[in-house]
C-alpha cells in the first residue's frame, strides 16, 4: 500500500479532529452581607473559536461589561446552566411570606390613619 505525503495526512488529520468549542459568559460581583460574591451567566451556545470571539465583541459594543470567552468544557458549562437556571425560577410564596405582608400592610394603615 502506497503511503500518502505527510502535507496530505495532516491535512486529513485536521479535517476530521473535532474543534474545540468557546462560549461566552458575563460575570457580575456583588457585596452580600459583608462578603463579596460573584456569578457567572452563559451569554451564548457553544460554537467555535472565532463565532464567539464575534459573539464577545459584539456584547462588548452594546456596553455590556465582564464579558468573557470560555473554553467549553461540558462538566462546567452544565454546572454554570444548573446555577443559572436556579437563579432565574421564582420561590412561590408561603404562609409565613404572606403573614409578613398582611402585619406590614396593618401597620401602614395605622400609621397612615392618625
Amino acid at each position: 500500500m502506497k503511503k500518502r505525503p505527510i502535507l496530505l495526512r495532516s491535512l486529513l488529520a485536521r479535517a476530521f479532529k473535532p474543534m474545540a468549542k468557546y462560549y461566552v459568559t458575563r460575570t457580575d460581583l456583588k457585596i452580600v452581607d459583608g462578603k463579596l460574591t460573584g456569578t457567572e451567566t452563559i451569554l451564548t451556545k457553544p460554537s467555535d473559536e472565532k463565532a464567539a470571539h464575534e459573539g464577545a465583541r459584539r456584547f462588548r459594543a452594546l456596553g455590556t461589561e465582564n464579558v468573557h470567552v470560555c473554553k467549553h468544557v461540558t462538566k462546567r458549562f452544565r454546572k454554570l446552566m444548573r446555577e443559572q437556571n436556579k437563579r432565574r425560577k421564582e420561590n412561590p410564596l408561603t404562609v409565613a411570606d404572606i403573614a409578613q405582608m398582611t402585619k406590614q400592610a396593618q401597620e401602614l394603615e395605622t400609621v397612615g390613619g392618625e
